[in-house]
């Protein structure tokens, strides 16, 4: 039987050794000490980056620490076809429904009976706001609280009433002597409605004197930010932002080497310069390069041959990726698109310009839509570039065969 293949690539699983990340990892860990410690929240969090570098990654392993630390966790990914309001009721559903049962079935002392009732109340919030926002009612605890913990009136502004259900979860967990995290993934795909519903809410958690011990984390595109404060301007400030991008070369080779390591397998000479100058050190394609190169490997070493051979691969498997990303462009983006695959994956907006017959300025909202949608990014003043490794030659590619079918 061969050995289990340690790297794993895929959309959001986690690799086995998450290297590159100990200072955003180190902050959450200081953040859980600190809400644990005064029972006040903080400020909310978003990250942001474009696809393949580890933000779904990141923010499971900010859930498990979390859990570890006693926790409540509740995580949802944002956007259609399923709206935030229903997202949370799904998912706050099973731990208050738990609590409810370990409460009912165990004997009464005076912090239980005041965790029971904070609960009470946030089952009271939770029930009302089902009925108003998730519009298939289809969630129901099944379960009886007092009168007076079930006479919640929501005004039916997600805002407010989103406020209402976390300050009543936050109080909760308060009476309890915990805290709770709620991430949202994609959040950049939610409508505007709900990021403005979101962002009201967290924002007058905020402004309360005495701050619930909930703190949320979202993770999205490199617009992420932009998205928020147009759906209110003052989200701008309401978010601490983290932004993560590709790694280091030094922690891209303990992403490499450490899983291999731990097996007892080795990188031989070049193999890992082959693979780190082809992936651009993104962590999606680290892995999947790992993977073929695990499999390819005659020996107790990965050669510079295999590496070579593990690249191919893992840009054959990467075409998928290339071709959802240039499905979806309009004319006005392929265009800019097709210009900087021909100038090998960056360039000046002079040079671009300069390609189609264009002025800098007449491409400035096709730029800003590549870079709002993670396709390119701007590495400083006046250039664009792409953001996966092996786009350019597929776009590249393309364009020859389109050019030729056409003739």
């Amino acid at each position: 039987m061969s050995e289990s293949n340690p790297f794993r690539p895929g959309a959001g699983v986690s690799p086995p050794v998450l290297a590159g990340r100990d200072d955003v990892l180190a902050e959450f860990d200081a953040l859980v000490t600190a809400v644990g410690g005064s029972g006040e929240g903080t400020r909310p969090w978003v990250v942001t980056g474009t696809r393949g570098v580890g933000k779904t990654v990141l923010l499971l392993e900010f859930a498990q620490r979390a859990l570890d630390a006693g926790w409540e966790v509740a995580s949802i990914e944002a956007g259609p076809p399923e709206h935030v309001a229903r997202a949370l009721v799904r998912e706050l559903y099973v731990p208050m429904h738990r609590a409810w049962a370990r409460y009912s079935s165990g004997r009464e002392s005076a912090k239980r009976t005041a965790g029971k009732n904070a609960l009470a109340r946030a089952i009271g919030v939770f029930s009302s706001f089902r009925m108003n926002w998730d519009t298939k009612g289809v969630v129901s605890f099944g379960i009886e609280v007092k009168p007076d913990a079930s006479e919640v009136h929501l005004s039916g502004d997600l805002g407010s009433d989103l406020y209402e259900l976390l300050r009543a979860l936050g109080e909760w967990l308060q009476a309890e002597g915990r805290a709770g995290l709620i991430t949202i993934d994609e959040m950049d795909a939610a409508s505007p409605e709900d990021l403005a519903g979101i962002n009201k809410a967290l924002h007058r958690l905020g402004q309360d004197d005495l701050p619930v011990p909930l703190h949320l984390v979202g993770a999205g595109q490199p617009h992420l930010l932009s998205v928020l404060a147009k759906a209110n301007p003052y989200a701008e400030r309401l978010y601490r932002p983290f932004e993560i991008g590709p790694l280091t070369p030094e922690a891209a080779r303990e992403a490499l080497t450490a899983p291999a390591r731990h097996l007892g397998v080795a990188w031989g000479k070049g193999a890992l310069e082959e693979v780190l100058a082809a992936t651009w050190s993104v962590p999606y394609f680290l892995q999947a390069t790992g993977r073929y190169a695990w499999e390819l490997k005659r020996a107790r070493t990965i050669s510079r041959e295999d590496a070579r051979s593990a690249v191919a691969l893992a840009f054959d498997e990467a075409q998928g990726i290339y071709r959802a990303r240039w499905d979806g462009l309009t004319e006005a983006q392929r265009a800019l698109v097709e210009a900087l695959a021909a100038a090998g994956g960056e360039a000046s907006m002079r040079e671009l310009a300069e390609f189609l017959g264009r002025t800098p300025a007449q491409l400035g909202r096709p730029r800003a839509e590549l870079v709002a949608r993670g396709i390119a990014v701007a590495p400083s003043s006046g250039r664009l570039a792409f953001t996966l490794p092996g786009f350019a030659e597929f776009a590249a590619r393309l364009t020859d065969e389109e050019g030729v079918s056409e003739e």
